[in-house]
């Protein structure tokens, strides 16, 4: 029986990557398995196709990356907790960096993709 909750557990833990919007920089995703409600803030991984390469600020070049945030569904406001960024399209390829970090709470854009991640989870 343990083993079953054990399988079950992976299962849940698998990511289920959700298109939200497509933009002139690329395809944004949410990870719906993810998302999770701290005191009416949303916690959750999202990821970013990008249309043309990026790149780090050491200069290495990136396709697409994951990144965890916080969302305060109550005053609209976010923050980016990590970043990791992928030489290949949707987290595959090379980790060619990784942040961990813990910007300020911005207001919202309601023009950007974090509004549409946001009206999607909250």
């Amino acid at each position: 029986m343990l083993i079953g909750l054990g399988a079950l557990n992976a299962i849940a833990a698998t990511p289920k990557w959700d298109a939200v919007t497509l933009n002139d920089q690329g395809m944004f995703f949410i990870d719906a398995n993810s998302i999770k409600d701290e005191g009416g803030k949303k916690i959750l991984w999202s990821a970013v196709d990008y249309k043309k390469p990026q790149m780090t600020a050491d200069g290495v070049a990136y396709v697409s990356v994951q990144t965890q945030l916080q969302i305060n569904c109550k005053v609209k406001m976010a923050r980016v907790m990590h970043m990791t960024y992928f030489t290949g399209p949707m987290l595959t390829g090379k980790q060619v960096g990784r942040q961990g970090m813990l910007h300020e709470w911005l207001e919202i854009d309601p023009t950007s993709a974090i509004h549409k991640i946001a009206r999607r989870v909250c």
